[in-house]
């Protein structure tokens, strides 16, 4: 499976530093409208400044929907390692109130976890 999208960086390219962690995740019901899928964008977006942990985070709609298995829009959460994103969840009552408004817009969700491994030959890595 893969996602593609243009990143709505702000304003810096999405950096990604050894040891840092990242999210990804949605899958959309089919034939939602622009406005519709504009609002999930704008909660994903809004969840940076309501989360303590998140460094940068940017999504958008996906643009190859035959490769990404009917997956409409995606997102990628940077934290600074594993004990942020963990922390992260300490915000659970703002994120399930998030995820109330766009529920029923949802076909499905994958989220995955990550950590950038350490490397020798760089000290971080930009998407």
């Amino acid at each position: 499976m893969a996602v593609d999208w243009v990143a709505d960086n702000d304003p810096l390219p999405l950096s990604l530093p050894c040891n840092s962690a990242i999210k990804v995740t949605l899958k959309l019901k089919e034939n939602l409208n622009n406005e519709v899928q504009g609002e999930i964008l704008g909660v994903i977006k809004g969840i940076k400044d309501n989360v303590s942990g998140i460094q940068q985070i940017t999504c958008g709609e996906n643009f190859s929907p035959a490769r990404a298995r009917g997956f409409s829009i995606a997102s990628v959460a940077v934290f600074n390692g594993v004990n942020e994103m963990e922390g992260s969840e300490e915000n659970e009552e703002y994120v399930n109130l998030q995820k109330q408004k766009v529920r029923d817009y949802l076909d499905g969700v994958i989220v995955v976890d990550y950590v950038v491994p350490s490397s020798s030959s760089s000290s971080s890595s930009n998407l």
